[in-house]
């Protein structure tokens, strides 16, 4: 008997803290909800000292041969902290997914302090390109080609890799 209430107890304990947590994230959504959006934010000189990851290549969509891109919107808080992620634009959700854990994955450690003193909102476009049979994967017909927007344009490079 009272393993059955510690254990109903518990999961009654996990499930609020799940919808605590979700309270928390709309919160911030709805805090940054009127922020402007701020064009290729990132790419202005006082960034230069920021530590940007591509996007890793999504594996179903190299072994599919395809490539594709997706836009995600963030916003950066004063304390560098990155929040509000979200997909605006994708052709593919793989492409979303690998998008938004490279925008987590921003390390501000060498940049200096006080370059924000209210929360921006930006975006970054990732083009995710792969390579044709003569190695080039046709990076100038992606720039040209916009199914995703945005300015601040990061390329991941993929390729095939045939199983013998």
């Amino acid at each position: 008997m009272t393993i059955k209430r510690n254990r109903t107890a518990l999961i009654g304990f996990f499930v609020g803290m799940v919808l605590l947590a979700g309270c928390s994230s709309n919160q911030s959504s709805e805090q940054f909800s009127d922020l402007p959006l701020t064009e290729a934010a990132l790419r202005a000189p006082e960034w230069h000292s920021l530590q940007r990851y591509e996007a890793l290549y999504p594996v179903d969509e190299a072994r599919a041969g395809n490539s594709g891109c997706a836009t995600v919107e963030y916003v950066i808080t004063p304390d560098y902290r990155i929040t509000d992620v979200k997909t605006t634009h994708s052709t593919s959700r793989h492409f979303a997914q690998q998008a938004r854990q490279a925008i987590t994955r921003l390390n501000f450690a060498n940049v200096a302090s006080g370059i924000l003193t209210e929360p921006v909102k930006t975006r970054t476009r990732f083009e995710f390109c792969l390579q044709n049979n003569d190695g080039d994967c046709a990076v100038s017909m992606l720039q040209q080609e916009r199914h995703c927007q945005g300015t601040d344009v990061f390329f991941s490079i993929g390729s095939r890799v045939k199983r013998l």
